[in-house]
């Protein structure tokens, strides 16, 4: 045993004197007292002022004062490593002019002082590894120290990341591995943030076997100065984040995903291949190459015991709220700026959909199986336009609000409701019937005796709210209707309503002329009919209602609609002749109108087009429609034009009543 210990120590001595020669070149005329259980050094120890070279390693110094090396100016390589050193003088290596290379690792140091490497402008090497460091001072690094190329400051106690690379004008590799670090600050307070690259300057990082968990933006751009959206950017300047113990969460969702769009993910560097500690079923995975864009998720603040994660693949904030014995919906949600919402509320007791704050970045809404009775309609508004689904499926809906049908009924889901057959509800007829053929539309309502019917089915008639009360009460007590309507246009209540309902009732028809109206001859249809083509549902509107209501029922309107009639020939000729032969100009104002190269044609025609007055009619498809009229150009072209909404109770009475008196047909036939 006694034999063997010498053998250790040369073998150390040996591996210690090969670091050395890898580290530092070692320069004669040198000084070698390494190995000797000294505990103190003294300026007589050298002799030779002329040495380069100081060997110090292996022995058991614990202080140097200040003037050690007073006498030796000219060291170049300097060794104090495996000693017992504990701290160091400000001012130990002033003497040194040309010290290229320091090695003191395997020491005990705490702390560093400020000014320590002050001066050291030739510096190339420094080692302090293995020692007890748990912080760096902040101008321990300056950029006086142009020529250094490699710090060592592994296996010491460093809890914290500061940017000091980022502070040197040269290229160097920092290796901080085997420390603590957990986090990055910057508190540099001369810390500018330039792109080094652009000096030619490539710094790299060992950051291996430390603390960090949590990725971040800020550390990875600012704090060490890469941007990986910099194609420019060579992959070795990227930090070694290895052998950590990663969370792969949302965080790291913008760094991959920019990864992935980079010639970068292809560069097969190990510093890529950078592993999930957490959660556990990523655990081991690569983090560039193994998880997918989807999984990369993080779980927010628990709001009434519900599972909320933001989904950035999807740019959304999922919430589970499934069975959670909820009866309203919560009234506030954490919500990333830019994110939607999709809500899980299913098999809760939630009585009411209200108009909660976050309504506007609700994308999915599920309320099935509940106990909803009521929906306000503001919130419906308020959702307009973000929502692309909504479950309202096995709950307790006896009426639906008209703003529903701001969502396609295809995107909807009311069944297993015992909505009821009521008149106010006939609307929903063409709602459905709008929806793609794919979509079931067996939807079913009841009506107070018991009978059911297919809603696509619901029609005034059937439910019976005609005006055929009306009617009869208005025979009967003619004289007091006829003093109703007197007092009702003298004092001009609602003028323009009351002369359609007259013309509904009555037939009669109190308007003034049109000019346009009175060319009979050189006129070959009653209305053309312009409309964004584009939009499937504005499409269907027009032609399985719009048209078959005017075409099919009495009195028969003769239509021009441009991609069911249009001829042979320059179709812009062929609309504009079109339109010139129409007494009327229908524009069917939607959402995307304006975006369509013939709607823009077509609404500019009309503008243009002589004997104008009341010739062109415009009706508003839906909400946004009627957004879009209040902003110019539409402002103005309404002006002083008649405007219909679709959802007026007297639309087709007062699109009846704009029309011309007399149709095409009727001219034809008479």
């Amino acid at each position: 045993m006694r034999n063997t210990i010498p053998f250790l120590i040369v073998l150390l001595v040996e591996l210690s004197i090969l670091r050395v020669v890898s580290l530092c070149s070692t320069y004669p005329p040198q000084v070698d007292l390494s190995i000797q259980n000294r505990t103190s050094i003294n300026k007589s120890d050298f002799p030779n002022t002329n040495v380069r070279t100081v060997n110090l390693s292996y022995n058991l110094i614990s202080n140097l004062s200040s003037d050690t090396f007073s006498s030796v100016i000219f060291v170049q390589n300097l060794d104090l490593s495996h000693n017992w050193i504990t701290e160091l003088s400000g001012d130990l290596l002033s003497p040194f002019v040309r010290l290229s290379c320091l090695h003191i690792s395997n020491n005990r140091l705490e702390e560093l002082p400020e000014t320590f490497l002050e001066n050291k402008v030739y510096l190339e090497k420094l080692d302090l590894s293995h020692n007890n460091l748990r912080s760096i001072p902040e101008r321990f690094f300056h950029r006086n120290l142009q020529h250094l190329i490699v710090v060592d400051l592994s296996w010491n106690h460093l809890v914290t990341y500061q940017p000091w690379p980022l502070l040197l004008r040269t290229s160097v590799h920092f290796d901080l591995s085997y420390n603590k670090i957990s986090t990055t600050s910057h508190n540099l307070s001369e810390m500018t943030f330039t792109n080094l690259h652009e000096f030619g300057y490539d710094i790299t990082m060992n950051l291996q076997f430390n603390n960090f968990t949590q990725w971040n933006e800020f550390f990875y751009k600012d704090l060490f100065g890469v941007d990986i959206n910099d194609t420019a950017k060579p992959i070795y300047s990227i930090p070694d984040l290895r052998n950590n113990n990663w969370t792969c969460d949302c965080n790291f969702y913008n760094r991959v995903s920019a990864m992935h769009k980079s010639f970068y993910l292809y560069s097969k560097t190990d510093y890529l291949k950078i592993k999930c500690y957490n959660p556990p079923h990523l655990r081991d995975k690569r983090v560039f190459y193994d998880v997918a864009l989807n999984e990369f998720v993080c779980n927010l603040t628990s709001i009434d015991n519900c599972l909320v994660q933001d989904i950035p693949n999807m740019n959304t904030v999922y919430v589970d709220c499934r069975r959670r014995g909820l009866t309203t919906m919560p009234k506030s949600l954490p919500l990333p700026d830019g994110r939607k919402l999709s809500l899980n509320f299913h098999g809760n007791s939630i009585r009411s959909l209200d108009s909660v704050e976050y309504a506007e970045k609700i994308e999915s809404l599920n309320l099935s199986n509940n106990a909803l009775q009521f929906i306000d309609g503001n919130a419906l508004r308020r959702m307009n336009n973000v929502i692309k689904e909504l479950d309202l499926r096995q709950n307790s809906l006896k009426y639906l609000p008209k703003e529903i049908n701001v969502l396609p009924f295809e995107k909807t889901h009311v069944e297993d409701n015992p909505l009821s057959c009521d008149c106010n509800m006939t609307w929903m007829a063409d709602w459905v019937n709008l929806a793609p053929g794919y979509r079931d539309k067996s939807v079913q309502c009841t009506e107070v005796n018991g009978d059911r019917h297919l809603i696509k089915e619901l029609t005034e008639r059937l439910l019976n709210c005609t005006n055929d009360i009306l009617i009869a009460v208005s025979v009967s007590l003619g004289i007091l209707l006829v003093i109703i309507i007197i007092i009702v246009i003298t004092v001009k209540r609602c003028p323009y309503e009351t002369k359609v309902i007259l013309f509904k009732i009555f037939r009669i028809h109190p308007r003034d002329k049109y000019v346009v109206d009175n060319n009979d001859h050189d006129m070959d249809n009653d209305a053309y009919i312009s409309y964004d083509a584009k939009d499937f549902h504005v499409q269907q509107w027009t032609r399985e209602v719009l048209v078959k209501k005017l075409e099919g029922k009495k009195p028969f309107f003769k239509l021009f609609v441009p991609e069911r009639n249009i001829g042979v020939g320059p179709e812009a000729e062929l609309r504009a002749e079109a339109m010139e032969k129409s007494k009327r100009i229908i524009i069917l104002l939607s959402a995307h109108y304006s975006e369509q190269d013939w709607c823009a044609f077509e609404s500019n025609a009309a503008e243009s087009m002589s004997e104008n007055k009341g010739r062109v009619l415009y009706i508003l498809y839906d909400n946004k429609a009627v957004d879009i009229s209040k902003h110019e150009p539409w402002q103005s072209r309404m002006n002083e034009r008649r405007v219909l909404w679709l959802d007026d109770r007297l639309f087709w009475s007062k699109l009846r009543y704009e029309l011309p008196l007399k149709s095409r047909v009727q001219i034809q036939n008479m």
